[in-house]
């Protein structure tokens, strides 16, 4: 992945789609309301092309993942030297289009639709290259593979791209990674669109741990056939401002898509979450469980919306979010919503904010703990729903290492 240039085979297949510029987005508009963009309009971010060293990967070497080292969007290592992992192809997207041609006329850039997108819009035009995966048909691969992003300097935008064919009864485990340095003031506008074929499954986790001073814009697409399951995790931690929307479309009876959320607010941050959840077949079923820590003035949103269609019958759907506020000056806007349009299914929703409650803070401390590790014992129990909801080790153990350090210095 380099930065933008002209006559790619990518870049000549967007250039078909006939993108326009589009407006950045206003809180006039329903579904950025609780979210002020004006901070963009006059705020100017470098492209680069050099590859620089980078100390922050030496720390996230694992020979427990395969792994994708991409610096300043461009990869570090080759992606043919992954490719010895059976039942995974791994190309660059301009390789991929070549390969895999009808896969691309069918799905690229249909999964997360890009028009009326502002930031799908502007990654698509600001694009050369990506990341493409395929997982062969019966594949069932044992250890993730995991994309690390690292963003080294200042007033950097990087736009990447990422596309996963799922074949039929293949099992796999994705990480897409977010790291900085603690000044890089970045900017990130990251599409990454998923499609499952019957049977197929994968566990996928967004993992976001950029500087205070980043923005953050990701669109997450996902569609899924006949039997096929996706098990979605989303941490967020430190990065300044993150803006992260998700659609899911069930196309297939006895598709079952799981999203799985922790915010972890603090200072100025500001997380918004935002989902649409499309029911399309009847006997499918979706969960949605976020929940959010904010202290001093940061900020979150989550807004939520299930679409049943009116063919949808027998579906079971579920939303809720749940919010701890550490400080006066932290808040959230909290709106799960459903929309139905046939009988006969099981949807309930719902959503809590506050403080740690006293109760059981009064309970712990009369077993002769202090006020910080009673809290620190809550917080921990409050966060132990998210890691249960993952099934792969080692998604697991990424988060549980961030989710320990941070309860450590509350």
């Amino acid at each position: 992945m380099t930065s933008p240039i002209l006559n790619t085979n990518l870049s000549d297949f967007i250039s078909r789609m006939n993108i326009t510029n589009l407006e950045i987005p206003s809180t006039k508009q329903e579904e950025w309301r609780f979210t002020d963009l004006n901070f963009l309009k006059n705020k100017q971010y470098n492209s680069t092309n050099s590859l620089k060293t980078d100390s922050l990967n030496n720390k996230s070497k694992s020979n427990q993942k395969n792994q994708i080292h991409i610096i300043n969007n461009i990869t570090k290592n080759r992606l043919k030297d992954i490719n010895s992992i059976n039942g995974l192809d791994i190309l660059n997207m301009n390789s991929a289009l070549k390969k895999y041609p009808q896969i691309f006329k069918n799905y690229f850039s249909k999964i997360y639709p890009y028009k009326n997108d502002y930031f799908c819009s502007q990654n698509l035009l600001n694009i050369n290259d990506g990341i493409f995966i395929l997982i062969k048909k019966n594949a069932d691969i044992k250890f993730p593979l995991e994309c690390i992003f690292s963003t080294l300097g200042i007033d950097l935008k990087i736009m990447p791209r990422i596309f996963i064919y799922c074949s039929s009864n293949s099992n796999f485990s994705f990480i897409e990674k977010y790291i900085s340095n603690n000044n890089s003031n970045s900017y990130t506008n990251v599409i990454t669109e998923i499609y499952l074929e019957e049977n197929s499954s994968i566990e996928y986790l967004k993992l976001q741990s950029e500087s205070k001073s980043s923005t953050h814009f990701s669109g997450l697409g996902i569609y899924q056939e006949k039997n096929s399951s996706i098990n979605c995790h989303t941490l967020t931690k430190e990065t300044g401002f993150t803006r992260n929307n998700i659609f899911s479309k069930l196309n297939g009876q006895g598709s079952e898509c799981k999203l799985n959320g922790l915010s972890i607010g603090s200072d100025t941050n500001f997380i918004d979450n935002h989902s649409i959840i499309q029911h399309s077949a009847p006997h499918s079923i979706s969960s949605e469980l976020y929940k959010g820590i904010y202290s001093d003035s940061s900020k979150g949103v989550f807004d939520a919306k299930v679409i049943v269609d009116d063919n949808a019958s027998k579906i079971d759907s579920e939303q809720l979010n749940n919010n701890i506020l550490l400080s006066k000056g932290a808040s959230v806007h909290s709106n799960p919503r459903l929309e139905i349009n046939t009988d006969d299914v099981s949807c309930k929703h719902g959503s809590t904010t506050g403080q740690l409650e006293n109760e059981p803070l009064f309970y712990i401390r009369s077993r002769g703990f202090s006020i910080q590790d009673a809290q620190k014992i809550l917080l921990n129990g409050f966060c132990s729903e998210f890691i249960d909801n993952m099934a792969n080790p080692e998604i697991r153990n990424s988060c549980s290492d961030i989710i320990k350090k941070y309860i450590t210095n509350v």
